[in-house]
């Protein structure tokens, strides 16, 4: 039987399953061995290399194209298959050289510099590869898939705005190609140009509609650009087609709060945590919301939980510390905050927090230790001076709190509490001269302590005209 006539060839089917390759190749293989001649016939070894190249052995491939190139020397093509294996087979310079062989054949061999773009990219030289597929796309300025690979390596690198004019072009011919166009909407996310990201998910849904993942875009591109009903809306689009997809729930929920809907905000919280029962996210916000609504206890039962499923979450300690405060259980509270600084002892919040209780609970020594804390982590920061200047005074360390006051004047000279604090310790000394010159300076900075002074030092009203600068 004539090699070129290869009996029953065209009753092969085309099965993509591993088997029906297998089977194909070993019969392939067969026929070549069987027949004298058999790589005359290039289109039955070219689908045997395909087939082998499909199925990712590319070993197996590679001595039917060295063959082919045996009979063909000049042919492109086969060098470009041969660069191709090679470039799959990690051998990048072989494959380099491949190429280079098959442009020697041919200059205008757009294939060649297309996969030599490939090859250089797997190397890592993205440089290299934008130029070899810029010439291929020289040749052939509509190719699809060129245009593509060039895409590739502008986003790989992170080049997004060429990437992006790339896109567009590629957008322009195939319009209904789903895939670029979430491509594109990716790059204008990068780049933070979400109105363009919104125009683009847009047209994505009018080829699909029922992707939850576009409308989750959407909700994002409009949140984004402070529409927050709107992405709401989205948000609830893409619910409605799958209404366990906890990101939209979870977006959803967090712009209700934006928008003061603490109630609806709350259900949606909770309906992610039918999802996601461990959620932090949600214990956190259900959290907080009962704080704004003044239901301390009920906060209390959320961080209470968010420590359960975190026993070193320092920030639910704090919270819970404030609602323990606010509620009147100092001593619970107190803990609360040592816990806290005891977990992330860098946070001065945390050391002010914990130093104004015990401030107002008496503990003064302890809180002038907390504030020096508080300090030594946030130095520029003028009320923890006047923090610790109070708990000097309080332990009778007069001259050591009129210097904290002066530390924090000397942070910032236009904050009238320290003049106000020093002028007090000197009236309280009976040095009215020396009080009158930093009353003075407090009440220029801001008028409200005046009034301050009255209700605090009833009978030195008369020396407020004196002090209060026309």
């Amino acid at each position: 039987m004539d090699h070129h006539d290869f009996e029953g060839r065209e009753n092969f089917e085309e099965f993509p399953e591993k088997e029906k390759i297998q089977d194909k190749i070993k019969q392939y293989e067969e026929f070549l061995k069987s027949h004298e001649g058999a790589y005359m016939n290039t289109e039955l070894v070219e689908e045997l290399i395909d087939l082998y190249m499909i199925s990712g052995q590319y070993e197996k491939a590679l001595p039917h194209v060295q063959k082919l190139i045996e009979i063909f020397p000049y042919s492109a093509d086969y060098w470009v298959r041969r660069g191709i294996i090679l470039n799959n087979m990690s051998e990048f310079e072989k494959a380099l050289l491949s190429f280079h062989k098959a442009l020697m054949l041919n200059p205008n061999e757009a294939d060649a510099w297309a996969n030599m773009a490939i090859t250089f990219e797997n190397m890592d030289k993205s440089e290299e590869a934008l130029e070899c597929i810029e010439r291929a796309i020289e040749i052939q300025p509509t190719n699809f898939e060129f245009l593509r690979i060039k895409a590739d390596i502008l986003e790989k690198n992170e080049n997004y705005v060429q990437a992006i004019n790339v896109l567009k072009q590629l957008a322009e011919l195939s319009p209904n190609n789903k895939d670029i166009l979430l491509r594109l909407a990716d790059c204008y996310e990068k780049t933070g140009d979400f109105e363009s990201l919104n125009d683009v998910v847009e047209k994505c849904l009018g080829i699909d509609p029922y992707d939850y993942n576009l409308w989750y875009k959407k909700g994002i591109a409009l949140t984004k650009t402070n529409q927050l009903v709107k992405a709401i809306e989205s948000f609830d689009m893409a619910l409605v087609i799958k209404e366990d997809f906890t990101p939209a729930l979870e977006l959803k929920a967090e712009l209700l709060f934006k928008i003061g809907r603490y109630l609806d905000s709350i259900e949606a919280f909770k309906q992610l945590l039918k999802y996601k029962p461990n959620s932090e996210v949600a214990l956190f916000y259900i959290g907080n919301i009962n704080i704004k609504l003044g239901q301390y206890r009920e906060a209390i039962k959320y961080f209470n939980q968010v420590i359960k499923i975190n026993p070193n979450n320092y920030v639910a300690y704090y919270i819970r510390g404030n609602c323990y405060e606010a509620l009147g259980s100092y001593k619970k509270a107190l803990a609360d905050y040592t816990i806290a600084v005891n977990y992330n002892p860098r946070i001065p919040d945390l050391w002010e927090a914990k130093a104004e209780l015990e401030y107002e609970t008496g503990k003064f020594s302890e809180a002038l230790s907390s504030y020096m804390m508080a300090i030594k982590l946030d130095q520029k920061n003028p009320e923890l001076w006047i923090g610790a200047g109070m708990a000097y005074e309080q332990l009778g360390r007069y001259q050591e709190a009129v210097q904290a006051y002066y530390n924090a004047i000397k942070i910032n000279p236009e904050y009238a509490e320290p003049y106000y604090q020093i002028g007090r310790l000197f009236l309280l000394a009976n040095i009215i001269d020396e009080a009158g010159q930093y009353f003075a300076k407090a009440f220029e900075l801001d008028s409200s302590k005046i009034k301050e002074f009255e209700d605090e030092f009833p009978k030195y009203k008369r020396y407020l005209k004196k002090w209060i600068k026309k």
